[in-house]
């Protein structure tokens, strides 16, 4: 007569693949979370950076450079600096009027610039 009852050996063999095999699931879920947060985060630095550039195109410029601290803004320190640009045309002739708009992002250790060239006679 056969035994049909698992040995110690097998249950302990089948108990060492299922732990394999759930810690191997759980670091991609944590995994998976981390980059969820972080375009979660790269897409909220994007959307401020665009909101801030397009206030600076709708009213008229603040010169110099302007800082929103990290601390009052979601852990993202923005720059805004417009500055004078100089461009000449054909003739050789500077052309007035026109503005850099430079926002800048930072956040953790990482950074993104937008830029853009308003006139503004």
């Amino acid at each position: 007569m056969r035994n049909r009852a698992f040995t110690l050996l097998e249950i302990m063999i089948a108990l060492g693949v299922f732990a394999v095999a759930v810690t191997g699931l759980a670091v991609a879920l944590q995994t998976g979370i981390e980059a969820a947060l972080e375009a979660r985060h790269r897409a909220l630095v994007r959307i401020e950076m665009e909101s801030r550039l397009s206030a600076a195109l709708s009213t008229p410029p603040v010169f110099g450079v302007v800082v929103t601290e990290a601390k009052d803004n979601n852990g993202i320190r923005i720059e805004q600096k417009t500055t004078p640009f100089a461009a000449k045309n054909q003739e050789n002739k500077e052309l007035p009027g026109l503005w850099q708009i430079q926002i800048t992002g930072f956040w953790k250790t990482e950074r993104e610039v937008l830029e853009i060239l308003r006139y503004q006679p």
